[in-house]
């Protein structure tokens, strides 16, 4: 019965560590929107005129010197770790040629239609995943109730 408890405990921890460290990754993309959709960075980051979805980095050297000291919690503070973020967040790079870096991703758009529809369904994901762990912490609950009556008529055995 006790290792049941547990597992709805480690259950529990799991989904609040997943909430935490960006797997609902919502927050960053709404970062990465306002980053790639400031006019004062279009020189260096900038929406791709042939894709919604994409947005392109025209200059290496000041996106280092400008953009990643700005935003180095959110993108990184090196040109490594932003391609690392940029990946486990889920972006591809769209291969255009040398030189060239543009990175894609299905629910990173600048049409406003489809942002009203991301931010809907984000707080759909979280309330089921508030749902979830409401659910997780009755189980949880409900374990311990029972482990504590179990223990209760083992010592009147006894």
């Amino acid at each position: 019965m006790q290792e049941n408890g547990q597992a709805v405990a480690k259950e529990i921890k799991k989904l609040s560590f997943q909430k935490r460290n960006g797997r609902y990754s919502g927050v960053k993309k709404d970062q990465y929107l306002q980053i790639v959709e400031d006019r004062s960075s279009d020189q260096v980051i900038s929406w791709s005129k042939t894709n919604n979805n994409s947005f392109i980095v025209w200059d290496l050297k000041r996106l280092r010197s400008d953009i990643l000291l700005k935003f180095s919690s959110v993108l990184g503070r090196n040109l490594p770790e932003f391609l690392a973020k940029l990946r486990s967040h889920g972006f591809k790079p769209v291969f255009k040629g040398p030189g060239e870096l543009e990175f894609s991703h299905d629910d990173f758009t600048r049409d406003p239609l489809m942002k009203k529809m991301m931010a809907k369904a984000l707080s759909e994901k979280i309330e089921r995943f508030d749902a979830q762990i409401k659910t997780l912490k009755c189980r949880l609950k409900a374990k311990k109730a029972s482990i504590k009556v179990e223990n209760l008529f083992q010592n009147l055995r006894i």
